[in-house]
């Protein structure tokens, strides 16, 4: 399932690569983006809290920062906090538990069109019982408002390698400037 998803993610930034850009725009361009996002973390090997197996939604929030290299392009720094400690069964069918982590990732995102950005990035994610490495794909959804606002909703999957995989659904509030 997770080459699944990287390879109709890549697939679908490498055929954007070449597209045309959107030339002539009037407005001012800025080059920050910062967002919170309040999300819901699925995983969907957990531990509910009777110690029965289940499909867990945690709450998590998320502070995201990009920086726009043209109108289409971004590199960013995506952090995202897991309000509550959990358990989740490995690989090899062992009950590990996971205390409130926190993962941080470097993220390239390419827009297409006026409301859709996909993104793909790596990183860790860091909590006390141990040090995750993660591949993170997802996909923004946003509008625009009034002074530089935005609101979005953000759906992203992140594998982390030989540990649990999750993903997110979070709506965020953005600032560009």
């Amino acid at each position: 399932m997770k080459r699944i998803w990287l390879v109709l993610f890549f697939s679908l930034l490498y055929s954007q690569l070449w597209a045309q850009e959107e030339s002539g725009s009037s407005e001012e361009f800025h080059r920050h983006k910062v967002m919170i996002v309040l999300g819901h973390t699925h995983v969907a090997n957990g531990f509910n809290s009777k110690g029965d197996k289940a499909w867990i939604v945690l709450p998590s929030w998320g502070l995201d920062y990009d920086f726009r290299l043209n109108a289409n392009w971004s590199i960013g720094l995506h952090s995202e906090m897991v309000i509550e400690s959990f358990e989740y069964e490995s690989e090899n069918q062992i009950k590990l538990d996971r205390t409130r982590p926190v993962a941080l990732v470097v993220v390239g995102s390419r827009k297409i069109g006026k409301h859709l950005t996909i993104l793909a990035g790596g990183g860790t994610e860091l909590a006390p019982e141990e040090n995750l490495t993660l591949i993170r794909v997802g996909a923004d959804y946003s509008w625009e408002l009034i002074n530089n606002w935005e609101l979005a909703v953000n759906v992203m999957t992140d594998f982390k390698l030989d540990a649990y995989d999750s993903w997110v659904f979070g709506l965020g509030v953005a600032k560009i400037f």
